[in-house]
Order: structure tokens, then sequence, then C-alpha cells
């Protein structure tokens, strides 16, 4: 069985020196990986506020390059696909970015993958599910499990 692969990250603030924090995907089997990722000293230098420990992160996280091999290694030749494509694509950059390397992960916007579901029925099932499961729409193991959800009700895939 395979499934859409869907990517997340969450960033350390809203600000434009925001970093990625933590960084989920769904695999091929529907198992969603979320890991920490551990900041470069530069990411934590220029970072005004930030909404987590960074101890938490240099102890728990990551490092880029694990994750970035993982995710490659997990999603094979398959396009990954987002929610919010700009932060995604922000999050992913600066990982390859601390790699000195080159982001050519195949994001797609994971709107169009329901581009025939009226706008209102996909914010009434977005609103379903973060009531009803009580997801943080800030996590991005969260976003990643939302997504799953609306996608499996609003295109009746029930691989999910």
């Amino acid at each position: 069985m395979t499934t859409t692969l869907i990517i997340a990250c969450e960033m350390s603030s809203h600000e434009e020196d925001a970093f990625p924090i933590s960084i989920s995907w769904s695999m091929a089997d529907g198992c969603i990986k979320t890991s920490l990722i551990r900041p470069e000293d530069d990411w934590l230098e220029q970072a005004g506020y930030l909404e987590i420990d960074p101890d938490l992160l240099l102890q728990e996280g990551h490092s880029p390059k694990a994750i970035l091999e993982e995710l490659q290694q997990d999603r094979s030749d398959e396009p990954l696909y987002c929610a919010d494509l700009e932060q995604t694509q922000q999050a992913l950059d600066q990982l390859y970015d601390s790699l000195d390397g080159y982001n050519d992960l195949p994001l797609q916007p994971l709107l169009g993958l329901l581009d025939d579901v009226p706008a209102e029925e996909l914010e009434a099932c977005r609103d379903e599910c973060l009531n009803l499961l009580d997801f943080d729409p800030y996590s991005a193991e969260s976003q990643v499990r939302l997504w799953q959800q609306i996608y499996a009700r609003l295109s009746g895939d029930a691989d999910y």
C-alpha cells in the first residue's frame, strides 16, 4: 500500500529569522516520522525569542544531515505534499544550506490534491478534524496527521 507522502515543519518563531525546530513526514505505509532538529550555532545566534528551550533542541534534536538522509531514504522518488509550501520550503532550504547543499526535494501543494473539493467543505473538514481529534495546528506531527485525515475523508482514500 502506498499513500500520499505529507511533510510539515515547525519553525522556532513567526519571525523572519525563524529556523526549523521540528520536522514530520508520512511514509508510504502511512506511519509518521517526527524529529526535533538540532540547530546550527549561527541559527541560535541570530534568533530572537524562541518558543522552545534551545537546550532541548541541542540535547534531543537530530542533525540536519541525519534528518535529510532519512527523509530521502523514506520518500524514495515520491513527491512530498505540504499544506504550507512557503514555510516547508524555507525550513528545507535552511537544512540544506547548513550542509552547503541544494534543496531539490519535489514539494507540491497539498491542496492541489483536493482541487475538486469546495473551499467551504475543506475548511469544515479541517475544523472538524482539529476539534474531534484534538490536534495542535502548529505542531509538525499534528499537521501531518491532520492532513492525512482531511485527505482520507475528502478523497475517499481508505488507506489512511
